[in-house]
């Protein structure tokens, strides 16, 4: 019989292609599975790139050293099924830091499995770890931060139904934060004050300096002496008046022993009694807070449903102070908008008053005013309101709602500060206004901190809003996209294959 040698080396050809066609898709399949989870292929189709991370962040973790890991004590099917596009985003944007640095690596441990994989944690942290938490663990350092999986994101209450739904992600800035704490080679120190006081901020302002890098621990100040090693102190709203002996241990604190370099937050609130001791360590600080409450007389200014003690305003040139040598220097560099065209939101305040400008080594400035038309009530004016209905006569005129001051010592030619920052409202760092990004008020309380403490800023990430339309795969077309290149795609290269070699051997 005549064996075709035509015939035959064509056939063997297309065959030999074919075969290598279907082991090169075979194979690139099991790279892709292999690694999937590691390079994080998903593609983010939506406008605003809602599910990828920012390049500061890629550029962070490209320049990491330190081994980082990232435990997640809930298990990934519930990121993977949840129908909330929320949940979806924080679990791709978790599998972006994995996939971000070769030193992270990221767990899902499913609680109820493996309870007690977290016991390896519990000699560097006090605190519980439970379901919900993410723990980040430095591995080179044994620094820790356990945060929970609602720290992801920001919440709002609906009060009719009394229900909490999910209105922005913050998952990148939280991770971030949480990353950069564990390795800072010198953290500092807040001390916030265990005092009597009706503000309802602690923990939002403990949140947003641990965010910001922070070790906040909290002390007795009538029990307990401040440490030493803290940069920072925490006054909020005290309800009653210090005793010189307590303001004694301020005054000691921020003088360092003559070397300075401490700072203080004061925040006051309408709800204090009178508070002279307090009041004259302030003034020696060049600042007064003065009773009464401040609004403002542009009803374009008022926020809605705060019966008019409640408004905006804006940081513009006050961010950027003019120091008596003539330098400037600016205190909204940590903010992500440059153009501060966001405003700041202000409730319930009490006006602030700088007594002088300049006096030997102590300077005071004004870091946020009302417009030309705010003005305040004194209680007496207040009163007279409640009880006639009658607006008294007014002086309208733009008001100090922050101030900052500071005391200075030079050694070895080397300027030396203590600072106080005062803030005339603890509502100024309430949550409803820091977590929103239409408001500028926390992110201008952390670049004045990062200022004065002499601490980079950290990486600006804006809170990200899902609530615009977004392209979600659902698991069904996941499904039936896994089909079509594992199985669709390469068999019909296989049946193209087989065809032209058959139609080949016939010819």
């Amino acid at each position: 019989m005549k064996i075709n040698t035509k015939k035959l080396k064509y056939g063997t050809a297309a065959m030999a292609i074919t075969v290598a066609v279907i082991v090169l898709v075979i194979l690139i399949n099991v790279i892709v599975a292999l690694f999937a989870d590691r390079v994080n292929m998903n593609l983010d189709l939506t406008p605003n790139k809602d599910f990828a991370i920012t390049d500061e962040t890629k550029d962070y973790l490209a320049k990491l050293n330190e081994k980082v890991e990232i435990c997640t004590t809930v298990d990934e099917t519930y990121f993977q099924t949840s129908e909330s596009k929320y949940i979806k985003q924080a679990y791709e944007v978790l599998k972006k830091y994995a996939a971000g640095s070769d030193k992270i690596s990221l767990n899902f441990i499913d609680m109820t499995v493996n309870p007690t994989y977290v016991d390896k944690y519990k000699q560097y942290y006090s605190g519980s770890i439970s379901e919900n938490s993410i723990v980040l663990f430095n591995e080179d350092t044994k620094r820790i931060r356990v945060i929970s999986v609602n720290d992801l994101f920001n919440t709002e209450i609906n009060y009719y139904t009394m229900s909490q739904s999910i209105v922005s992600s913050k998952a990148e800035k939280t991770l971030t934060s949480a990353i950069m704490y564990i390795t800072d080679p010198d953290p500092k120190t807040a001390v916030y004050l265990d005092i009597i006081t009706e503000s309802a901020v602690e923990g939002n302002v403990r949140s947003m300096l641990e965010d910001d890098g922070f070790d906040v621990v909290k002390i007795d100040p009538l029990t307990e002496e401040i440490p030493a090693e803290a940069s920072l102190i925490i006054v909020n709203s005290p309800l009653n008046d210090f005793s010189e002996e307590l303001v004694d241990k301020l005054y000691n604190f921020m003088e360092n022993d003559g070397n300075y370099g401490k700072n203080m937050i004061y925040l006051a609130s309408t709800s204090q009694n009178s508070t002279p001791n307090i009041d004259a360590f302030l003034a020696e600080w060049g600042v007064k807070v003065v009773s009464g409450i401040v609004s403002d007389s542009n009803q374009q200014n008022i926020l809605a449903g705060s019966g008019g003690y409640g408004f905006v305003t804006y940081i513009g040139d006050s961010g950027t102070i003019s120091t008596g040598d003539g330098s400037e220097t600016s205190y909204t560099g940590g903010i992500p908008d440059e153009t501060l065209e966001n405003p700041v939101a202000a409730a319930y305040v009490r006006p602030l008053e700088i007594l002088f400008e300049h006096r030997g080594n102590v300077s005071a400035y004004s870091l946020l005013n009302t417009a030309e038309t705010g003005y305040y009530l004194t209680e007496e004016m207040t009163r007279e309101y409640a009880e006639t209905g009658v607006m008294p006569e007014i002086e309208e005129k733009s008001i100090p709602l922050m101030t900052l001051s500071s005391k200075y010592v030079f050694k070895d030619n080397e300027q030396l500060l203590s600072n106080i920052l005062v803030i005339g409202s603890d509502y100024v760092l309430n949550n409803g206004y820091t977590s929103q990004t239409y408001f500028n008020n926390g992110d201008y309380f952390i670049s004045i901190i990062n200022k004065v403490s002499g601490k980079e800023s950290g990486i600006d990430i804006l809170d990200k809003d899902l609530s615009g339309q977004t392209y979600q795969a659902t698991e069904s077309q996941i499904s039936a996209m896994r089909v079509v290149f594992m199985f669709v795609v390469p068999g019909a290269a296989a049946v193209i294959g087989i065809a032209v070699w058959l139609r080949r051997r016939h010819k």
